[in-house]
């Protein structure tokens, strides 16, 4: 039997304690308020929904979690920065697919993270399709109309994206190649300043999640051109969706997923688990989930799935572009 000398026992006595340590800290968690990154300005889609989000998601962890707004580089910067977090459970991304996937697929060489290895996903909580929106001032009315004017501009016409990668951007270049048409992606750091943008006639059409142009589409401020999604709003019947035209081989949805550091420990990513699925049936997130959208709980398979589907669309959209 092999002698354990005093310099050996040490070590062994540090580790013990570490360990200890850390199963005592997962048995407390929360114990202080949680961070919860979101990588877009205040007012934008992701900040949207978040908000009723954190709050849901604090009363089922029993601790206050407080949103931070770090926006930039296509929702990069706030992605990064948990990634590189403790991974203590302490600090939470809520992204949308443009920050986590589009900007990741095509900006490579300012995205230091993996989102598949180095953020462990916690679940998807909201998708929804987007609606086409453009500017009076562009003279087009209704989706022919918006086809025929595009026609004959004769410089490329502008319309606001969140960047390369973004569900608005993907959907234009679908609609591009498919009707021939020339465009001028304008990219914003968030939903908020591509509102401005579109409100004001800077550019000429963008995407967003109806709930958030329902009512500039009622007070005129901008028309509605088409939904992305498979199936009409039942609020505007009279508005043409991507199924309708055959814009069908690519998902145009935009979906919110919250995510932790990888190396978390598994009994707190257990407990946020079941702490999201509780909070994703919370009536206030529900009611801003589904104002146009729909609230979900995927993990595993189903929300890895959701990764990769949405990177292979953006490399054949870019490829075959």
């Amino acid at each position: 039997m092999p002698m354990i000398g005093r310099r050996g026992l040490a070590p062994l006595a540090l580790g013990g304690l570490a360990a200890g340590r850390d199963a005592r800290a997962e048995e407390g968690w929360p114990s202080r308020p949680v961070r919860l990154v979101i990588p877009w300005p205040p007012g934008g889609q992701v900040d949207k929904y978040g908000r009723p989000l954190a709050d849901a998601l604090g009363r089922a962890l029993g601790q206050t979690v407080v949103i931070e707004n770090r926006a930039g580089a296509g929702g990069l910067i706030g992605s990064e920065l948990v990634s590189r977090a403790r991974p203590d459970g302490y600090t939470l991304l809520l992204a949308n697919n443009t920050a986590v996937v589009g900007s990741v697929a095509t900006n490579a060489a300012n995205a230091r993270f993996d989102p598949l290895k180095d953020l462990a996903t916690i679940a998807i909580v909201q998708e929804s399709p987007g609606m086409f929106v453009t500017h009076p001032s562009f003279g087009a009315a209704g989706w022919e109309g918006f086809l025929e004017a595009a026609r004959r501009s004769p410089d490329p016409v502008p319309f606001a994206s969140s960047g390369a990668g973004a569900a608005a951007s993907m959907a234009a270049e679908a609609m591009r190649r498919r009707h021939g048409l020339r465009f001028l992606e304008v990219v914003y750091q968030g939903g908020g300043p591509r509102l401005a943008a579109i409100a004001s006639g800077e550019v000429r059409f963008t995407m967003f999640d109806i709930n958030l142009v329902r009512e500039m589409i009622a007070g005129g401020i901008v028309r509605p051109l088409i939904g992305t999604g498979p199936a009409r709003f039942p609020e505007l019947p009279d508005v043409p969706c991507f199924g309708d035209v055959g814009l069908t081989e690519f998902d145009f949805r935009n979906w919110q997923v919250l995510m932790a550091p990888v190396g978390v420990p598994d009994p707190i990513l257990a407990r946020l688990r079941a702490a999201v699925a509780e909070a994703v049936r919370a009536p206030a997130f529900v009611q801003v989930a589904e104002d146009g959208g729909t609230a979900v709980f995927q993990t595993g398979d189903e929300a890895r799935a959701r990764f990769e589907r949405g990177f292979r669309d953006i490399r054949a959209l870019r490829v075959e572009g």
